[in-house]
């Protein structure tokens, strides 16, 4: 295969997904700075979806606890305990979202409280060094940090989330303009 070939070969799948390309980029970049302008909301918003799933999830659940005939007496039991336990986490979860966000970040906080102690631990028991002692301590540091603040950890990570996605944006769009410039450079 030539090197004429396979630039044309590139150039047309460059023009095939050129667009869906820059409408990932720009909607990438749209994303980002609404969940930047409003973190909150966007917070609310991302647990009432995983809400509204808990929700369907467990309706089904507890349906299939009631009609599947395959499964014996403990497996409809279960289906409708497990079907019942997450409709009842979705409906929390829908009517109060912002708090239930909170009360997952409080969540990774004690498990990082864990973590650091964990790791203080081993480490006492010669399965570390000086390094595991100050790393188990800022486990554990940064675990008590996002309890006492964890409506602004849960905030920080939306923010977090929405300048990633801005990166993404920029740098698709810059890799869109170059890949098509240089395609354009090799064919010219």
């Amino acid at each position: 295969m030539s090197e004429k070939s396979t630039v044309d070969e590139l150039t047309s799948v460059f023009r095939a997904s050129r667009v869906a390309w820059g409408v990932r980029a720009v909607v990438a970049l749209i994303i980002g700075v609404l969940v930047l302008v409003w973190p909150q909301a966007t917070v609310s918003v991302l647990a009432v979806l995983i809400g509204i799933y808990f929700v369907i999830l467990g309706i089904v659940r507890v349906v299939q606890g009631f009609t599947d005939k395959e499964l014996n007496g403990g497996g409809r039991a279960a289906n409708f305990v497990l079907g019942a336990i997450i409709l009842a986490a979705g409906v929390i979860v829908v009517r109060n979202p912002f708090e239930t966000a909170v009360f997952i970040v409080i969540l990774i906080g004690v498990s990082w409280i864990f973590e650091g102690i964990a790791t203080l631990i081993d480490t006492a028991r010669g399965n570390g060094s000086g390094l595991s002692i100050v790393i188990g301590i800022l486990i554990a540091l940064a675990g008590v940090a996002v309890i006492l603040f964890a409506d602004v950890a849960a905030t920080g990570f939306a923010i977090f989330f929405g300048i990633t996605v801005i990166i993404v944006g920029v740098l698709d769009l810059v890799l869109l303009f170059t890949v098509g410039r240089a395609l354009a450079k090799a064919r010219g």
